[in-house]
This record gives C-alpha cells, sequence and structure tokens, in this order.
C-alpha cells in the first residue's frame, strides 16, 4: 500500500479515475479494507431528507441493509446523513438505539457498522456506511479514518451536486426566458411585466414558476381560469 497512511492509497487509487461514480466507488472500496469491515456504501439525502439513495455499495446485501433503513425512517445512516454526526454499533442486534433496524439487519448478517457523515458545500449530503459481518468495536482510529474518506466523498459529491444546481438552474432561468418571451409576444407587454406575472399566477396557484413557464411554452397562453374572461393582463395596450 503506497504511504503510511490510508489517505496515500486512496490517493493513489484516484489518481487514475475521470468519473464521479468511479470514483465513490473506489472511496467506499479503500474504506472498507482500510477500516477492515466486510460491505459498504453511502447514502445520500434527497428532497431535504424525504427521501434516500445508496451508491457505491460493494454488494447489492448493502442496498437492501440500508433500504430497510430507509423504510423504517431508523438507523444509524439515516442518523448520521440528517444528524450530520457519526455513529458505530458493534452489536446491531441488541443495540437500543434502533429496536427495529438493528435485529431485523443482524438476521441479514450485518453485525456491527460505522457510519460517517458526510457534508460539504454548506449541506448535509449522506453518510459513508461501513458494515461488518461480525461484531467489531471501532476505536477511534477506525473512526477517524472513516471520516477521512468520508470528507473525500464529501468533496467530489459536493461537486457533482453544485454541478447538477447550476446546470438545473441555467435550465430553469432558459424555460422561464421563454415563457416570458412567449408573454410579451402576445400580449405586447415588457419583460419585467411577463416575469411579475409568472411570478403572481405561481404564488396566487401556489405553483413553482418554472412549472407555469412550462405550461406558457406548450400552450403559449396563461392558464384560463387564471385570467378572468381569459383578457390579456391589464397593463397590455
Amino acid at each position: 500500500m503506497p504511504g503510511n497512511h490510508p489517505l496515500d492509497f486512496l490517493l493513489s487509487a484516484l489518481a487514475d479515475v475521470t468519473e464521479s461514480e468511479e470514483a465513490i466507488n473506489k472511496i467506499v472500496a479503500v474504506a472498507v479494507e482500510s477500516v477492515g469491515t466486510a460491505f459498504g456504501g453511502i447514502t445520500l439525502i434527497h428532497d431535504e431528507g424525504r427521501r434516500f439513495e445508496t451508491v457505491g455499495s460493494t454488494d447489492p446485501s448493502v442496498i437492501a441493509a440500508d433500504q430497510l433503513q430507509y423504510d423504517l425512517r431508523e438507523g444509524p445512516c439515516v442518523d448520521a446523513s440528517l444528524e450530520s454526526k457519526s455513529f458505530a454499533s458493534s452489536d446491531l442486534a441488541t443495540d437500543p438505539r434502533w429496536p427495529a433496524w438493528g435485529p431485523q439487519v443482524s438476521e441479514m448478517g450485518f453485525k456491527s457498522v460505522l457510519s460517517s457523515k458526510i457534508h460539504g458545500r454548506g449541506r448535509r449530503i449522506g453518510a459513508l456506511n461501513l458494515y461488518g459481518a461480525s461484531e467489531t468495536t471501532f476505536d477511534d482510529q477506525d473512526k477517524d479514518t472513516a471520516q477521512t474518506f468520508a470528507h473525500q466523498a464529501a468533496l467530489i459529491l459536493g461537486f457533482v451536486l453544485h454541478e447538477a444546481d447550476l446546470l438545473q438552474a441555467m435550465e430553469s432561468h432558459s424555460i422561464v426566458g421563454q415563457a416570458q418571451g412567449i408573454l410579451m409576444q402576445r400580449f405586447k407587454i415588457s419583460s419585467g411585466t411577463a416575469f411579475a406575472l409568472l411570478r403572481r399566477y405561481s404564488m396566487d396557484t401556489n405553483s413553482r414558476v418554472r412549472d407555469l413557464a412550462e405550461y406558457v411554452i406548450e400552450t403559449r397562453d396563461l392558464p384560463a381560469d387564471e385570467r378572468p374572461g381569459g383578457r390579456p393582463p391589464a397593463d397590455a395596450p
């Protein structure tokens, strides 16, 4: 193993990696090997904690164990993701913190777990989860090592999510701009007035501006029930 620190090996393993998915798989694989567990994966948070996803799993059984947590809304991966903390357990079957999930996942073959928070770019991203097939007591070095890998995952995932947010924002801006253009042409109004209309109708119907903009692009008009008498805006000529 290159160097004396697990991070040295990780950096070496990532040297020729070009895809984010491959990088995440490498991080989990090296973390599992470094801590000495049998299985691992990463929990990602979606929709502000309403939905979770497992990526980079070393075995399909990891996805099953994680999914059980997501369904029960109970377990170290969920807790580490939502609370931005780290959790460890050497005996899942009897751990009182997860009375429903622990015994069930123990029957699946997982006896211990170490979950390290993944946090980056000012947002909760998820958790790095390392499962043991035996009752393993994780020491401070194991926890520090897992957090090191979680930090590397945060750097990669934070960048990926940031890029996705930017692309989504750019796409939304383009869609809203198209809708503004349609309203400007149809009702002979200014760009500012067109956007104000979109915002007002969005607030009145409790919907996103983007959703209303997509409707305008598709129908080339505002919703009929949102324009009394089907008339153009009051400031239109």
